[in-house]
């Protein structure tokens, strides 16, 4: 009998509010890597400027994936039906191979979608059954992009927005804020599910070696009460705040088993430190 492995996709979810370093983490990953950039945020610009030698040396590749512009009334294909048609072409024997393929952001696939349809609808908001087939388009190009990983041996890193929503915790007893993908709240769940790792990239306060509060990005890896953040490839108990994050360093981690977490300056401390400046002033 033949068995099979216990690793099937990989795919890796980095979410956060525009800005904080999601994209610059991407490009970090193993090369060739694909950029697909999808809608108009400008991630593609900040990752020429960072790897620059990287594109110029051709190791990353990029593809601008939008909804095609009206003409005649009727909008020919969009972004999430070009992505299908571009992981149908990397599937042919002489196409170009990756090593990772960057899809930034998920959430623009359903804002495309979304907008194709209200287009034909003449602007008019959409239905619940109308919002069931953007699920549907949505879900449909996850599968074909997590069956791509598994047949191709890619990684995929699905970047995303986030929004925070008032949803019921898992005992069903209460509700809570948490922090969510920025698409709809069943889909989110199920990207979420097929992702090895989710992490959650931000700006925070810091205290340097000096003592010293600087701004840094930072990215939270493992669980969080707030966030359905967590990793497959560390066993962990309570997640952290991790500095200066990229590929290399998250290989570094897992070979180590264990975080290297930053020291974040928290509220409670920040007031405390405030306090006692105001005291030694008096």
């Amino acid at each position: 009998m033949q068995y099979d492995n216990f690793i099937t996709h990989s795919i890796d979810l980095y979410m956060g509010k525009p800005k904080s370093g999601k994209t610059l983490i991407a490009g970090s990953y193993p090369k060739p890597l694909l950029y697909i950039s999808v809608g108009n945020d400008g991630g593609g610009r900040v990752l020429f400027t960072r790897y620059r030698d990287d594109v110029e040396k051709g190791s990353i590749k990029v593809k601008n994936l939008r909804n095609d512009p009206i003409v005649g009334g009727k909008i020919a294909k969009t972004s999430i039906e070009k992505l299908a048609s571009l992981l149908a072409e990397l599937r042919k024997p002489d196409a170009d191979k990756f090593k990772t393929i960057v899809i930034d952001t998920v959430g623009s696939l359903q804002d495309d979608y979304k907008a194709y349809l209200e287009f034909a609808k003449g602007g008019r908001p959409l239905s619940q059954q109308e919002w069931g087939d953007v699920a549907k388009m949505v879900l449909n190009i996850k599968d074909n992009m997590k069956r791509f990983s598994e047949e191709q041996q890619v990684t995929i890193v699905w970047v995303t927005h986030t929004s925070e929503q008032e949803l019921y915790e898992t005992s069903g007893l209460s509700k809570e804020i948490r922090i969510i993908p920025d698409l709809t709240i069943k889909s989110g769940v199920k990207y979420m599910k097929d992702a090895s790792n989710i992490f959650y990239c931000c700006r925070k306060t810091v205290i340097n070696d000096k003592g010293e509060k600087e701004v840094k990005f930072l990215t939270y890896v493992g669980p969080h009460p707030l966030m359905d953040t967590g990793t497959r490839d560390i066993l962990l108990q309570k997640g952290d705040f991790v500095e200066d994050f990229n590929y290399d360093k998250w290989q570094r981690l897992v070979k180590a088993g264990r975080l290297d977490a930053a020291n974040v300056l928290t509220t409670e401390e920040d007031g405390k430190k405030e306090n006692n400046d105001s005291e030694n002033a008096d």
